[in-house]
């Protein structure tokens, strides 16, 4: 991604070269602040899977459709993000149990829990307070039991998952 919000993807050879394959505008003029790539996101969407944030208030989520790096738009989510470089990512074990999850930080000083199956009107199905400047960074530990954010003046809160059983 770049800050002409383009993805450009890459195809790399067995002899190990790299040859540019396809170019996708997202948002011209605005930049793309994070790719995230997972193979799979639950038993209902096995498809290879990019999410994408850009300053122009979005989070993407595209599905990969070929080899070459082909991209369909799949969900589209507006999220306070215009000028600080957010992250969001996907949630593969807790999207076994409840949906197909992801997490993003936003410019507004929340964390977002954001189910990609519901409809728009209603895919936040969770919202982390706890930060006063934009939150840039999300990460899970391996088994998602741990969630850690940072924001634009470095804070860094691990929240503990609670468990609902």
């Amino acid at each position: 991604g770049n800050d002409k919000g383009e993805i450009i993807s890459l195809l790399c050879d067995i002899s190990g070269n790299l040859c540019r394959t396809r170019r996708l505008t997202i948002s011209a003029s605005n930049t793309i602040t994070s790719l995230t790539y997972r193979a799979w996101i639950s038993r209902e969407a096995r498809d290879p899977m990019l999410l994408v944030n850009c300053t122009d208030n979005t989070v993407c989520l595209f599905r990969v459709i070929d080899h070459e790096g082909g991209l369909q738009l799949k969900r589209k989510f507006q999220n306070r993000h215009q000028r600080h470089f957010v992250k969001s990512i996907f949630c593969p074990i807790m999207s076994f149990r409840q949906g197909a999850c992801i997490v993003t930080g936003s410019e507004d000083s929340c964390v977002y829990f954001l189910d990609i199956e519901k409809p728009v009107s209603r895919a936040c199905v969770n919202t982390l307070q706890g930060h006063a400047s934009p939150v840039l960074g999300v990460t899970f530990n391996y088994d998602e039991s741990l969630l850690a954010t940072c924001d634009l003046e470095g804070l860094v809160i691990v929240w503990k998952r609670a468990d609902l059983s």
